[in-house]
């Protein structure tokens, strides 16, 4: 009987491991020194330095999911306004095409339609009932206002019924944006 090993992969494995660690050593320790760009600081951290202050908030959960609701719905509407904005200076610098112009104003007619939908469907919790009717009017008004940006388009002028009903367009998200700050105001404390 032999007293060989009969399993000749038991001493493999831990010579491909010892070869990796070398070779990941000899290689960490070949990489050039990390640059820092001149004019930033290397913060040192000492002994004494103490943790973040964390702030924890006593709100029910339902009235910290609607904020963040209310956060969503004025970033759509900011958006929204951004792209008519794009769209509008393009077209006035010739930079897209009619049919274009008139496609990415119907998409943000759609886009104002979605968010006004979703702010009417939305259910508010109790503090915030008497203030929402008026976030829910303010949000039916932006479909309408990019409604007479395409009729601007459309019209046989220079342009001054589009630039006009841009502006005003710009005055509806203004107004939205107001009536839901009037309605975050109503948080309870």
């Amino acid at each position: 009987m032999s007293k060989q090993d009969p399993k000749h992969g038991r001493w493999i494995l831990p010579l491909v491991i010892a070869g990796l660690v070398g070779l990941t050593y000899s290689f960490v320790n070949a990489l050039p020194p990390a640059e820092v760009p001149l004019g930033t600081t290397i913060p040192t951290v000492t002994s004494s330095t103490l943790p973040p202050e964390t702030t924890t908030t006593t709100l029910p959960p339902e009235i910290e999911t609607f904020l963040i609701l209310l956060d969503g719905y004025q970033t759509t509407a900011n958006e929204i306004q951004t792209a008519i904005d794009e769209t509008n200076d393009a077209w006035e610098n010739k930079d897209i095409t009619f049919s274009e112009t008139l496609a990415q104003f119907t998409q943000s007619r759609v886009d104002a339609q979605t968010l006004s939908e979703s702010v009417a469907d939305a259910n508010p919790p109790a503090a915030y009932e008497t203030e929402w009717p008026t976030a829910i009017t303010s949000a039916e008004a932006l479909p309408l206002g990019v409604d007479a940006i395409v009729a601007g388009l459309q019209a046989s002028d220079d342009g001054t019924l589009r630039r006009a009903a841009v502006g005003e367009y710009a005055q509806l998200t203004d107004d939205f944006a107001a009536s839901l700050d009037g309605v975050s105001a109503e948080t309870p404390e």
